[in-house]
């Protein structure tokens, strides 16, 4: 009988042992879970505040948010690559003029043929990642300025797809 009752003794030690660990992983759960989301709401406050600070900050300062310059959207391009040639690669851009400035219809029309010659003799391996849209942006940009003479001041890439 002792046998019986000895392991009757073990069998409630670890019953009461799962009962504890399933409390405790209970309560550690619901205390996790607060806190997350106690920490979450905090997060979220603090990242809108200081934005909402420098942007009014910057309109203050100013006055008024600064305007961009002209938008002139260039017709898309479509064209093939140098290596390998059998790549196709279509472009769509846009130019945007410096604050008072404007861009003639022909500056930009030579502003896109230019673009047309530069994606001909572009490399697959230039273009690829985002060092190379970086680059190839920044490339674009220079082309655009010495074109126009310095009105330009930026170009967006709306949409590059390389086949």
């Amino acid at each position: 009988m002792s046998d019986a009752a000895n392991s009757r003794g073990e069998t409630e030690k670890r019953g009461g042992s799962l009962v504890g660990t399933i409390a405790a992983v209970a309560i550690l759960t619901v205390v996790a879970a607060g806190g997350g989301w106690f920490l979450g709401g905090y997060i979220s406050g603090v990242e809108q505040a200081p934005g909402e600070a420098v942007v009014a900050a910057a309109s203050e300062k100013k006055g008024h948010a600064q305007p961009l310059g002209e938008v002139v959207a260039l017709k898309p391009i479509l064209t093939n690559l140098a290596v390998p040639s059998t790549t196709w690669i279509r472009l769509e851009s846009a130019l945007v003029a410096k604050p008072g400035e404007e861009i003639a219809p022909e500056v930009a029309m030579n502003i896109s043929d230019d673009f047309m010659a530069f994606l001909r003799s572009a490399n697959l391996m230039q273009l690829q990642g985002a060092t190379g849209l970086a680059y190839l942006r920044a490339d674009l940009e220079e082309r655009a300025r010495m074109r126009s003479e310095g009105k330009v001041e930026r170009v967006f890439i709306s949409s590059l797809v390389v086949e």
